[in-house]
């Protein structure tokens, strides 16, 4: 079945008037309230709406990745990616999930509590630096149960101690009543493409390995697969505006070939040269910046979604 796929034209939504909106010249989409959301076919505005989102929404990503061995403290290696976060969604209100792993070393409960102390300590740095009211929290700890990186070498334990968090920009409750805090038990899943070569939008192979292991965790789910393409500050913002989309392409694409599409909604975003992890100009920085995330929260799909 041909999966849908979402093309965006870049534009700001106000959410205060999203009650019912048709934006000339920006897009095409009309988008509603849960009141009316029946009288629309085009289901997958039915689907975004009814996780409370908006398509041309906010939308912030980072990585902590520097944790020691058996510790949840935060490495002053991550206050700069966490504080850039915290700095990027100041004044908005939207959903924050904060994915947290570990490596194999240690029982599965006990792992599983050491990765709830990962989200917990992240949570509690930039919530110094917001209004933590402003935002729906969702705290996932996965333990040893999701590598990043299947295998026991020390290469693959430093992979897998790490913690994504996603911030998404959602409909205010005066906009949308039916605007409710995600279940606590639905699952949230983030990895990452983060091996492209400069200019370049070709997967390599470990990047294909580590989105093999992420596709195994999603045949038993169904819901919505966000691929977000990054690149470096090198080029004209718009060309990287377009490479960043051949990135996001590339990771769709690959992982097409090893899920049920129909299962999933798949929207791409290509943000280039904005939202970069590190906001520096080297090497270093360049490299980490290539990359595409993929972010997967768990809800029901229904057939008809994917069938348009």
């Amino acid at each position: 079945m041909k999966p849908y796929f979402r093309t965006m034209n870049h534009c700001r939504l106000t959410l205060s008037t999203i009650l019912l909106l048709v934006v000339s010249g920006c897009a095409t989409d009309t988008y509603v309230s849960s009141d009316n959301i029946d009288k629309y076919d085009e289901s997958v505005h039915k689907f975004l709406i009814q996780e409370c989102l908006v398509p041309e929404r906010e939308i912030h990503i980072a990585v902590a990745e520097h944790f020691d061995f058996d510790q949840s403290v935060l490495k002053k290696d991550d206050y700069r990616s966490l504080d850039q976060f915290s700095s990027s969604i100041k004044g908005m209100k939207g959903r924050i999930a904060i994915v947290a792993h570990t490596d194999y070393q240690g029982s599965n409960r006990y792992n599983e509590q050491l990765s709830k102390r990962r989200a917990e300590s992240i949570k509690q740095h930039i919530s110094n630096d917001l209004h933590p009211s402003d935002y729906q929290w969702e705290l996932k700890y996965y333990g040893e149960t999701k590598p990043l990186i299947k295998g026991v070498s020390l290469k693959a334990n430093a992979a897998n101690r790490r913690a994504y968090l996603v911030f998404e920009q959602i409909l205010e409750k005066d906009s949308n009543s039916n605007c409710l805090p995600p279940e606590p038990k639905r699952k949230v899943y983030v990895t990452s493409a983060s091996h492209f070569e400069f200019d370049k939008s070709e997967l390599n192979d470990q990047d294909k390995l580590e989105l093999d292991a992420f596709a195994t965790k999603l045949h038993a789910v169904t819901g919505r697969i966000l691929i977000a393409g990054h690149t470096d500050y090198q080029g004209a913002k718009s060309y990287n505006k377009r490479l960043a989309k051949k990135r996001a392409l590339a990771v769709q694409n690959y992982l097409q070939s090893l899920v049920e599409t129909d299962k999933y909604i798949w929207e791409v975003k290509a943000f280039g040269e904005d939202s970069p992890m590190i906001q520096e100009h080297n090497l270093k920085a360049n490299a980490l910046n290539r990359r595409a995330f993929v972010v997967f929260t768990e809800r029901e799909v229904k057939k008809e979604i994917t069938a348009l």
